[in-house]
This record gives C-alpha cells, sequence and structure tokens, in this order.
C-alpha cells in the first residue's frame, strides 16, 4: 500500500468510527442496572482543598454549587499530604485547621445525599519533617545523593514514588478512607 492510500484509508476509517460512535447516539443502548457508576455520562466537579480551609471555608457553599451545576460526581481532597478528615494513621497529617471537624466526611454524605459519586483525592507527593525524620527513606534522592525538598513549599520534603511512602503508607492512608467513608475510588 502506497504512504497516501495508507493515509487516506486511515482518515476514513477514522471519521467512519467517530460518526457511527455513540457519542453521536446512533449506537447508544439504555443505562441498565448492571452498568457501572463509571460507564455512565457524568459532570464531575472537583474540590481541591489547601490546608487552611477547614474551619474558613463553607462547604455548603460547595454543595449548592455542585447542585446548581447538576454534578453527578465529584472529587474531594481528602488526605495524603493533608488530612481533611481524622485520620488514624500514624505519621498521616491532620490539617492544622481541623479541630475535630471532618469536612471530607461532610461534603461526602452531602454528595451521596444528592444522589452523586464520590471519589477521594489524595496526594502522595510529599510529607513533612516528622515523617522525613522517622522514615528517611521515604524521602526522594537526587542524583546528587541528596534527599529533595519542595520546590515550592521549604516545609516539604517531596516522596520517592517508588518507595514505601507511596506503596505502604499511601495503601493505608487509602485503606482507611475507603473504609471509613465507601467512596467509589480513589484519585
Amino acid at each position: 500500500m502506497e504512504r497516501r492510500d495508507f493515509v487516506k484509508t486511515t482518515i476514513m476509517g477514522g471519521a467512519y468510527a467517530l460518526i457511527s460512535s455513540k457519542s453521536f447516539g446512533s449506537v447508544a443502548r439504555p443505562l441498565t442496572t448492571e452498568d457501572n457508576w463509571f460507564d455512565r455520562p457524568m459532570r464531575w466537579a472537583q474540590l481541591v482543598l489547601v490546608e487552611n480551609d477547614p474551619g474558613s471555608f463553607d462547604p455548603d457553599f460547595w454543595l449548592d454549587y455542585f447542585k446548581k451545576v447538576h454534578a453527578d460526581a465529584a472529587c474531594l481532597s481528602a488526605g495524603g499530604i493533608v488530612a481533611y478528615y481524622p485520620t488514624m494513621v500514624p505519621l498521616h497529617h491532620r490539617s492544622d485547621w481541623l479541630g475535630d471537624s471532618d469536612p471530607f466526611g461532610y461534603l461526602v454524605k452531602g454528595c451521596r445525599d444528592m444522589g452523586m459519586s464520590v471519589i477521594a483525592r489524595t496526594d502522595p507527593h510529599a510529607t513533612w519533617e516528622n515523617v522525613e525524620k522517622e522514615h528517611p527513606d521515604w524521602i526522594q534522592v537526587g542524583a546528587n545523593g541528596e534527599k529533595r525538598r519542595h520546590w515550592s513549599n521549604p516545609d516539604l520534603w517531596v516522596t520517592c514514588a517508588l518507595g514505601p511512602y507511596n506503596f505502604e503508607f499511601m495503601n493505608e492512608v487509602n485503606q482507611e478512607i475507603m473504609e471509613l467513608y465507601g467512596i467509589d475510588g480513589i484519585f
């Protein structure tokens, strides 16, 4: 096959596949109870918190916003660098502004009350000084052999993506979140 014929055939095949896809409704099938939540079309919302949001942001504002935009699902900040719920995992840093509140749990309940799917956002890329002191093996090391400080927050250390922090510690964090809140997934 000549190069030009190959390009024409590829373009025509791609156009046919696009036109006949279910995105244009010609091959759409009705949803059944066997369908998974992630298989249906959805309008997603994502709310990313910063450490000092607990106690100062209005979670009802965001729940009302999700309702107004007809969100079907939400991705909510849960843990990792900062826990936005009362974690029991040792060394999992609770927001200094958390007090006795549970903003993640409050948002999950509000979303569930509206019939929304919920996934938790966890951020495993950095950790705090006390963790570096107790587990220096969890910290990323550069080519020069030195541990890496976080590029925008000097209070944090960058974690090793292929080490025990991500494969053991974060697994504990994710498991705790799943068990406590029964969410649909982890991002």
